[in-house]
């Protein structure tokens, strides 16, 4: 079993003896409606379960796997270079240089950090790297400035210019397996269809985690914690209804637990391995994600916890060991991390004006932290989406599996303005999608 295994990115699909690494490719009978409710509830559906019956999305890796007792010294994390090695030797191990290499680049740490590790086997001349997004956002500019400063082969995938239809949102469904919401990363099937199968895709996925940007306090048992993270801005059930169904059916953090507090543990076992990484982890694409590679992972876990707290010390690290990529502002952290400190007041201001511009003409300007379209917006004022939704939701309001009327209610005060009901009807479209992809 591999890293991303561990992280169920490379998923396995479970029904009786029946295994598959696609979860359309099994047989599927009928809707779990108990799924069904966490889905509408959560965004997406934790633990083994998934949306059908008898399905299971096996849970892989045990603490063991990162816990063993061969290991060298805790004390070598606080060293740069052995970092820099431990993620060299991670990405030698999965370098195959007869395929097309390719770095999804952000606006963030860890997507350049990835790339400033693959620049020491090939020459930036010969790395595909590409963005999607939205016009005037961090990640969709930012990238274009290091491309253009390294000589990166780059593209940039505009999301405003991405058609948006029933076909489309279904194709999104199998290549991520069906567990989240699908229209997002409906962009990515420009992305798969571009490069093609001949492609790798290094990813800086979990960055943020492994280094330590998702803090968690125990003021509340994590379970309750995970699900109110979950449940904001979703109204479609009442945020106590699945409450004690996800504390039962969750993944419990046991695999993360020696390292980590007890509610990061959770928010990892769930939202990062069955919600972001069915994103990421599309299974017409191959991936490979150097950061979470056991020896780096177990490094960092192993740290006093007031180094990994704010993300400070990989932070620290890696933009020393990459100063000519951190020379560029970051999308969480202007050029904090940058000899150009002294660009920071201008960085700031410069982001608030664009912030308040955007409350005030949504259709024109984009929030800088945007990394994707404005689909609050969207359902209501751009035709391909707004269609897609009308569809999608009079289809799923015609099954008995979720009460139509209340769909139709969120959808109505949405078109009017009288509330924002975006998440539940992304999810409500998704799940329509998912349905239509296993033909049910």
């Amino acid at each position: 079993m591999d890293e991303i295994d561990f992280f169920r990115g490379r998923r396995v699909f479970c029904n009786g003896n029946s295994r598959s690494r696609s979860l359309f490719s099994m047989p599927i009978s009928d809707v779990d409606i108990e799924a069904v409710r966490l889905f509408l509830a959560l965004g997406y559906v934790p633990g083994e379960k998934t949306l059908f019956k008898d399905i299971k999305c096996l849970q892989l890796g045990k603490p063991s796997d990162i816990w063993g007792e061969k290991f060298e010294s805790v004390k070598n994390a606080q060293s740069p270079t052995y970092l820099k090695r431990i993620l060299l030797e991670s990405i030698e191990k999965d370098l195959d240089l007869s395929k097309e290499q390719v770095v999804p680049l952000s606006g963030g740490m860890d997507s350049r950090i990835v790339l400033g590790l693959l620049l020491e086997f090939v020459d930036a001349r010969k790395i595909q790297t590409y963005t999607f997004g939205v016009r005037g956002s961090y990640d969709y500019e930012i990238p274009g400035k290091i491309a253009k400063s390294l000589g990166t082969k780059h593209v940039n995938f505009s999301s405003v210019d991405s058609h948006y239809s029933v076909e489309g949102l279904i194709r999104a469904a199998i290549a991520s397996d069906g567990n989240t919401e699908v229209f997002y990363p409906l962009v990515l099937n420009r992305v798969s269809d571009y490069y093609g199968e001949k492609a790798i895709f290094w990813s800086g996925f979990a960055g943020d985690l492994v280094g330590g940007g998702f803090e968690y306090g125990n003021s509340k048992k994590p379970f309750i914690q995970n699900y109110e993270y979950e449940a904001r801005g979703i109204h479609y059930y009442s945020k106590a209804a699945g409450l004690n169904k996800f504390m039962t059916i969750a993944g419990n953090g046991e695999k993360f637990g020696e390292g980590v507090a007890a509610a990061e543990a959770v928010f990892w076992e769930n939202h990062v391995e069955r919600y972001t990484a069915h994103h990421i982890f599309r299974n017409d694409m191959t991936i490979m994600a150097p950061l979470v590679s056991y020896p780096f992972l177990r490094l960092f876990l192993e740290l006093d916890p007031d180094l990994r707290k704010g993300k400070k010390f990989f932070n620290k690290i890696f933009s020393s060991a990459f100063p000519s990529l951190f020379d560029f502002p970051t999308k969480s952290y202007g050029y904090r991390y940058s000899s150009k400190f002294y660009l920071q007041p201008w960085h700031l201001t410069s982001f608030y004006m664009k912030a308040f511009l955007w409350r005030l003409l949504p259709s024109h300007v984009h929030h800088p932290n945007s990394s994707y379209i404005d689909m609050q917006h969207a359902i209501n004022h751009r035709s391909d989406v707004a269609e897609c939704v009308n569809v999608l939701i009079d289809d799923l309001s015609k099954r008995d599996v979720v009460d139509s009327s209340r769909a139709m209610l969120l959808l109505k005060a949405h078109r009017k303005g009288t509330g924002n009901y975006t998440k539940d009807i992304i999810n409500l479209a998704s799940l329509e999608v998912i349905l239509k992809a296993a033909k049910i």
